[in-house]
């Protein structure tokens, strides 16, 4: 009896592992928690808030494919947010297709439930339309008295759309952003705290955060 409930259990955890994609934003091989510090270079930074908008997943092997539409908002402070596709046996599949924001469509919707609820603060305004990816937090190394930043990145319309189509190759069933490149490589803490508009700053910063995205 007592063998069988463990094969049970085991059962329901491997179920769980591999029928669901979960969503893992890192700080290199770390974890990102909210009000924590890692170290940025001889500086250090703290995050305060960290969403984004991923959309329109398509998962691939041979000559198969199973499209999943529709927007996905990713909230670090939501756990539940970080768990997509609950059923879906995603270790089955090779290749994984999906957009790094929202398309013009999600912008101009009359449908303002769910995700796109702007009660998640992530829109701006009907011209703008929404935020694809919002990070706030603290760092030692910028020269403001306050060490704030906030980075408020997207835009829908030409000639600065910030849409990215991401295709990776699928190791796991856990899909990662790590955001340390980005901020070891583009952010210049010095010059720009400050991101709250589209533009083309706003969309050379998701260019290259789209380029950390994996798989494992």
């Amino acid at each position: 009896m007592k063998q069988l409930v463990t094969f049970m259990v085991f059962m329901v955890f491997y179920h769980q592992a591999h029928t669901q994609l979960n969503v893992s934003l890192r700080w290199g091989n770390e974890p990102i928690r909210l009000e924590k510090y890692y170290f940025l270079g001889k500086d250090s930074l703290m995050f305060h808030e960290l969403k984004l908008y991923l959309s329109d997943f398509q998962f691939e092997k041979e000559t198969r494919k199973q499209v999943l539409v529709g927007p996905h908002f990713i909230d670090l402070e939501d756990p539940s947010s970080l768990r997509l596709f609950p059923d879906f046996p995603v270790s089955e599949y090779q290749s994984l297709r999906f957009h790094f924001g929202l398309d013009s469509s999600y912008h101009v919707s009359e449908s303002v439930d769910g995700p796109l609820n702007p009660m998640n603060g992530m829109y701006w305004a009907w011209n703008s339309g929404y935020i694809q990816f919002k990070c706030t937090g603290t760092s030692s190394s910028i020269p403001l008295t306050d060490k704030t930043f906030e980075y408020h990145l997207g835009g829908y319309r030409q000639p600065f759309e910030t849409l990215e189509a991401i295709q990776i190759p699928i190791k796991g069933n856990t899909l990662i952003l790590d955001i340390k490149p980005f901020f070891e490589q583009t952010v210049d803490f010095p010059l720009v705290q400050r991101v709250m508009i589209p533009g083309k700053l706003a969309q050379s910063y998701c260019r290259e955060l789209s380029k950390s995205f994996r798989s494992e």
